[in-house]
């Protein structure tokens, strides 16, 4: 399946995910909507990059993680499975 993400996008995920201790499942790119303080809106919040859904291997959890490959930033958001 082709990849919207370049080689230097996938090198940049991969540097954000500790390979030893997790398994990266699944790679979108995606852009970042919240529905705060009003639930009945969505607004954009100006993020966007790859979202990584990784298995943590030691604690046994998934979490996601959103890295903004233009800037190396991320943010990390833990999911209960």
């Amino acid at each position: 399946m082709p990849s919207v993400l370049s080689d230097n996008d996938k090198e940049t995920v991969k540097r954000t995910v500790p390979k030893p201790a997790n398994k990266i499942q699944a790679v979108a790119v995606a852009r970042l909507y919240v529905a705060y303080p009003n639930r009945q809106r969505w607004i954009y919040t100006g993020l966007q990059g790859a979202v990584v859904l990784a298995n943590d291997l030691v604690g046994n959890t998934f979490w996601i993680k959103m890295v903004d490959v233009s800037a190396n930033r991320e943010c990390r958001a833990p999911i209960v499975v």
